[in-house]
């Protein structure tokens, strides 16, 4: 019903000011301003709500919008500070691996160093003992020979008491 007032008092207004003060010579401002802020107070009365919502929606959104980048934002400085965190644990990892594989390859280096000195240990002991077996049987082939040559020749005659005095001195 008050709308229906408004409206009846809007009307009334225009018609009430309508004027032939043109034809007089005389100027129709206070009219056309009467009619313009009818008109605006119209405009405003039906517009002025959804105006309104449509800017408080909108700022709404926008606020929504910036706390949610917000949001967003403080995630990837977490996430940020999550991969900085993580990767100093994978470079101290590293250095760790890294300075227990150096030990490692000390002590391989030292175990096999020690294996082939063993080695070359046992190999000189074997070559040793292979060149003393080696004087021993040159000296047996040598023994042997002297002795074939001595009993091959019959001429001579040792008897055994000499013949083994004999041998004893040759092999001392």
């Amino acid at each position: 019903m008050s709308i229906r007032l408004v409206i009846m008092l809007l009307l009334s207004g225009s018609l009430l000011f309508a004027s032939s003060g043109h034809a007089e010579g005389g100027t129709d401002i206070v009219p056309r301003t009467i009619n313009f802020l009818i008109f605006v107070a119209i405009l405003y009365y039906l517009a002025a709500e959804p105006i309104k919502n449509f800017f408080k929606n909108r700022s709404a959104t926008i606020a929504a919008q910036l706390e949610e980048v917000q949001v967003k934002l403080k995630q990837a400085k977490e996430d940020k500070q999550k991969a900085e965190a993580e990767l100093a644990k994978a470079k101290e990892l590293a250095q760790e691996i890294t300075e227990t594989v150096k030990k490692e390859i000390e002590l391989l280096t030292a175990e096999l160093k020690k294996q082939g000195e063993q080695e070359v240990a046992t190999l000189e002991k074997s070559f040793e003992e292979n060149i003393e077996l080696e004087k021993r049987k040159r000296v047996r082939t040598i023994v042997k020979e002297v002795l074939e040559e001595m009993l091959d020749d019959k001429t001579l005659e040792i008897d055994k008491e000499k013949f083994v005095n004999l041998i004893v001195k040759k092999v001392a």
